[in-house]
Order: C-alpha cells, then structure tokens, then sequence
C-alpha cells in the first residue's frame, strides 16, 4: 500500500521521518532558512501563496505532485494517534465541556468549547507517537477505510454564529455563495457543517487518492474564485492587506470540515482519531 502524508513544516524542529511521512517545507518560496526537506516550490505549486493559505501550500503541493493509493496531511506539532490512546483524558474533556457550556451561560465571550486535541511537551514522546502511527497506517487503511478524520471540537453555538463574531460577515458570505453556485452537490453538507456546532478541525486527514482528488478541487477552486471575487468586488483593496492574511487558510479548516460531514453523509467508511499537540514552543 502506498500511503503518502505530508507533514507541513515552516521552521526548523525535530523531523518526523517514518516510513509514510514527507516533510514538507511550507512557504518556501519565501523563505531564507533551508530545512533540508522537501519543498513546496517545486513543480505545479502554490507555494508564495503561504502567508495567505498557510499549511494549505503544502496540501496542494502534495495533491499536484505526488502520486499514492492514500494520502494526507498533518502537522509538524500535530499528528494523529491510535484510536484507543487518551480514554480517560476524553472523559475529562467531556466534563471539562459541559462546565466550560455551563459558564457560557453568564460569560459574554463565546469560544470554542474543547479542541480535541491532546497534550504532549516531550519529543521524544511525540516522535513515538508519531512512530507508532505509521506503524499501524495499514493496518487501519487494510478494511478499505476511506477517510481518517481528527475528532471534531466543538462550540456552544453554531459554527457561523461564531465566526461572524470573529471574522469579516462579507468574507463568510461569498464563499457561501461560491459553494452553492460551483459545488451544490456539497452545499447542503457545508450548510449544515457551518450551522452546526462541530469542526474537524486543523486541516488535517487522511483520504484514499480519488477521494483527496475531489477534496483537493473543491478547496482549492472555492479559495481561488474567493480571491476573485474579494478583488472583484471590492471588499478589500489588495489581498496583501493585513485583514485578509491567513483568512484562506481559516476558510480552508471551514470547507475541509464541510467536506468530510459531506463524505459521513454520503456513507463513506471513516475513523475518527485522537490528535496529539506537541506543546514546547521551541520546536
């Protein structure tokens, strides 16, 4: 089995080196460091693109330029891990939820309730976690498993609610638009994704090739024609404004959790698995 999962890079830290990861250097293009890894400025690439689309440069280098029977992405901070790992820490998360939506209630700042995200500040304790994943990839892709998805966070109100708090409404607006005009076979998904309360968040997954193909165009043509029309229509004057750095990149997390509600409606075979996040702010 040919599995390929890029891990995107931007600064020197600790190589995740197993057998099915790639190290990929993000934003190289415009970059001065070397990492002695391979970069996403090679071939059909978007690379220059990365203070706009961040780890999404190396999502489409991988989809351009490679070929396998799965890939993915994950990150150089955060990997997926086995499915059984973290069982007690998920029930403290739990009840770490309810209190945090309990206090919602009376607290006016309305955030993420809990990332499903679990802690590490060891790396060498990461990097066997990291081995151990690999270790185990085809094992858990053998049964014809379509999709590996991280475990969703959730909010106390809806996605859309959430982000018109935090972000341009006219941004969130027209890549509605977009969705239902170019993708109305996903539209309904993405509605109730961004009507919901859950994000399978990061950017992060693992999809069978014709699968990552049709994520891979359906991100990708959504953010493009998004900077069109932002141009276009006058909503900001230059996509080099500070107020939309790093947007494409947020609305990419946004269209990849659509996508994968989209696949779990249409009955594709997926597992969910814990995500691990290495802490030490050094690497």
């Amino acid at each position: 089995m040919d599995i390929k999962i890029a891990i995107a890079y931007h600064k020197p830290s600790v190589l995740l080196q197993e057998k099915y990861f790639l190290p990929i250097h993000v934003g190289k293009a415009l970059s001065n460091q070397d990492l002695h890894i391979q970069g996403d400025d090679e071939g059909d690439n978007i690379s220059s693109k990365n203070p706009l689309y961040c780890e999404l440069t190396g999502l489409y280098w991988l989809w351009k330029n490679t070929s396998a029977d799965y890939k993915g992405l994950m990150h150089y901070r955060r990997i997926f891990t086995e499915r059984n790992s973290f069982s007690f820490f998920r029930f403290l998360l739990r009840l770490k939820y309810k209190e945090r939506q309990l206090a919602s209630l009376w607290s006016p700042y309305r955030s993420m309730g809990v990332k499903k995200q679990y802690s590490c500040n060891d790396i060498d304790i990461f990097q066997q976690y990291a081995k151990d994943f690999s270790s185990h990839l085809e094992e858990l892709l053998s049964d014809g498993t379509d999709m590996l998805i991280p475990h969703p966070g959730r909010f106390y109100i809806s996605l859309r609610q959430f982000i018109y708090q935090h972000a341009n409404k006219q941004l969130i607006d027209l890549m509605d638009e977009i969705v239902q005009t170019s993708f109305p076979d996903i539209y309904p998904s993405y509605k109730k994704s961004l009507d919901g309360q859950r994000l399978y968040n990061c950017n992060m997954s693992v999809m069978k090739n014709e699968l990552f193909d049709d994520y891979c165009n359906f991100i990708f043509t959504v953010l493009g024609k998004h900077e069109e029309e932002v141009l276009s229509r006058g909503i900001l004057n230059s996509l080099s404004e500070k107020i939309y750095a790093r947007v494409p990149g947020y609305l990419g997390e946004l269209l990849t959790n659509a996508y994968i509600q989209y696949c779990i409606h249409n009955g594709k075979k997926i597992k969910v698995l814990p995500v691990l996040f290495l802490e030490d702010s050094n690497t």
